[in-house]
């Protein structure tokens, strides 16, 4: 048997179900990012690295604080 292939017009927004172009990168309707469209028509969700960053960073910083309040030698 041959495979099908599928072929999109259009994607959806993973976030919020919007249709959108197949070139948009940013939804219209909810303003996050989006990748390419997968094989079930929807949008790849992006990910946030600078989020992931920034929270990383802010574990980092808590717990030196805490060492220096709590557990630090006096």
């Amino acid at each position: 048997m041959a495979e099908q292939i599928i072929t999109h017009t259009s994607k959806k927004c993973p976030y919020c179900s919007e249709h959108l172009s197949l070139d948009a990168t940013v939804c219209s309707s909810c303003k996050k990012r989006i990748g390419e469209v997968e094989s079930h028509g929807m949008a790849k969700k992006t990910v946030d690295w600078w989020a992931y960053t920034v929270a990383i960073l802010s574990c980092i910083v808590l717990a030196v604080y805490i060492w220096w309040a709590f557990f630090k030698d006096k």
